[in-house]
C-alpha cells in the first residue's frame, strides 16, 4: 500500500465514521491519530517550538515537499504560515473517483485536528483554513497559520 492508497483510503474511512457513528465520533478518531501516529511532528516542536512547524512541513526534506504539494512556508513576524495550491492529497482521492469528504466535518479537517491538537501541548495555535467551492466541496487550496499564544 503507497501513502497515495491510503489517502484514498482515509477519505472513505472519514464518511463512514461520521455516516455510521456521527460527528463527535470522527471527532474522535481524529484525536486518537493525532495521540498515536503525529509523533515526528510533536518532537519538533518538543525540540524547536515554532520553528519546529518549518522543520516538519516545509524546506526540501519537510513533509509537504515529500509529498510533492505545490505550497510556500515562511516564518513571518513570529507566525509561521503555509500557503498551499492544488493539494496531491485532494487531488490524488478525486483521481481514484472520489471526492474529499464533506460531511458536519470534512476531510481537509483532519489536518487542524490531527497537527492542532499536537501544537496545543506546546502552547502554539495552529489553524488552517480550507478554500470549498459553492457545493462545499474542497478547492485543493488552504492556508495555515501557528503562532504561540501567550499564557
Amino acid at each position: 500500500m503507497t501513502i497515495r492508497d491510503y489517502i484514498a483510503a482515509y477519505n472513505k474511512t472519514f464518511a463512514y465514521v461520521e455516516e455510521k457513528y456521527g460527528v463527535e465520533a470522527l471527532k474522535e478518531l481524529f484525536s486518537t491519530l493525532s495521540k498515536e501516529y503525529c509523533t515526528h511532528l510533536d518532537e519538533y516542536l518538543r525540540e524547536e517550538g515554532l520553528e519546529g512547524c518549518m522543520s516538519y512541513w516545509g524546506g526540501e526534506s519537510g513533509t509537504l515537499s515529500r509529498e510533492k504539494i505545490q505550497f510556500r512556508a515562511y516564518m513571518e513576524d513570529d507566525v509561521f504560515h503555509i500557503e498551499v495550491k492544488n493539494c496531491t492529497s485532494v487531488a490524488d482521492v478525486r483521481n481514484r473517483g472520489q471526492e474529499p469528504h464533506h460531511g458536519a466535518l470534512t476531510y481537509c479537517d483532519h489536518c487542524e485536528a490531527l497537527y492542532g491538537e499536537v501544537a496545543e501541548k506546546y502552547g502554539i495555535e495552529l489553524k488552517i483554513f480550507p478554500e470549498y467551492n459553492p457545493d462545499g466541496t474542497c478547492k485543493g487550496n488552504c492556508t495555515l497559520y501557528a503562532k504561540k499564544v501567550e499564557g
